[in-house]
């Protein structure tokens, strides 16, 4: 097991044999795991509220966005040499989300 995770860490991170460009933007797609620490502390007190209707399920998909991300990471390495276009769409659909959010925190 310990060895599974090792070699998935190992193709993530220290990828070698990718143009630098792919990797630079899968890693760009990353910088949301930045944020983790503060969204799951503040995750805790989503549920304060009598009147409020958020879920167990949704408190897990909060907590657990990063494991998404590095998943979108590794399937981007993966399809690389069959579909660099839609390997590269991932990260970059990821980063769209980003700057939405953005634009929704600062203009709204």
């Amino acid at each position: 097991m310990i060895s599974k995770i090792k070699s998935f860490y190992y193709y993530i991170f220290q990828q070698h044999n990718l143009p630098v460009w792919i990797v630079y933007l899968n890693y760009g797609s990353l910088i949301g795991i930045i944020g983790w620490p503060l969204i799951a502390f503040l995750a805790i007190f989503l549920s304060d509220s009598p009147a409020s209707h958020f879920t167990g399920l949704n408190y897990l998909f909060i907590i657990s966005y990063p494991i998404g991300l590095i998943l979108i990471t590794f399937v981007s390495f993966k399809i690389f040499t069959f579909n660099k276009f839609v390997s590269a769409s991932l990260p970059v659909a990821v980063i769209i989300c980003y700057l939405f959010i953005l634009y929704k925190f600062f203009f709204n």
